[in-house]
């Protein structure tokens, strides 16, 4: 069973699944295309909106937030400094492995392909490989 958190508002396509233990949280909106797998303990937090395409495979442990803390101020503690959002987009046909975490306001181009515990901080153009922490470029697929 998965769960969803907040007010949370989720659109799921046909023929998509999503496995046990995954959450998928906050007030913002979550939109999974068709034919789309989201594997074990992946958490996927939305305050403003996070789309996802169709035939996406995304493995087990993965984060994607389209939210991060503000912490421009010394004067006052971090958790009291609030939050800065932007959308998330991944696009058709996109393969993320296991541990990767999509952070705020990352675009994700077709066919990429995101490598195992990467930490995607910038966009990935359509069928770009990247990996690592912070992601980069590997090379274009074939």
């Amino acid at each position: 069973m998965f769960a969803i958190a907040g007010q949370t508002r989720v659109y799921l396509g046909d023929r998509s699944t999503i496995r046990r233990g995954v959450i998928l949280g906050g007030n913002g909106e979550i939109w999974i295309g068709t034919r789309t797998v989201i594997n074990e303990g992946s958490i996927i937090a939305a305050v403003e909106r996070v789309t996802i395409g169709d035939d996406v495979m995304i493995a087990p442990r993965v984060y994607i937030l389209d939210v991060d803390h503000r912490f421009d101020r010394r004067d006052i503690p971090i958790s009291q400094q609030g939050y800065i959002t932007s959308p998330v987009t991944i696009g058709n046909g996109v393969w993320i492995g296991t541990g990767a975490v999509i952070t705020r306001g990352v675009n994700i181009g077709e066919g990429a392909i995101v490598g195992a515990n990467s930490v995607v901080t910038k966009d990935v153009a359509p069928y770009m490989i990247v990996g690592g922490v912070p992601a980069r470029k590997i090379r274009e697929r074939p």
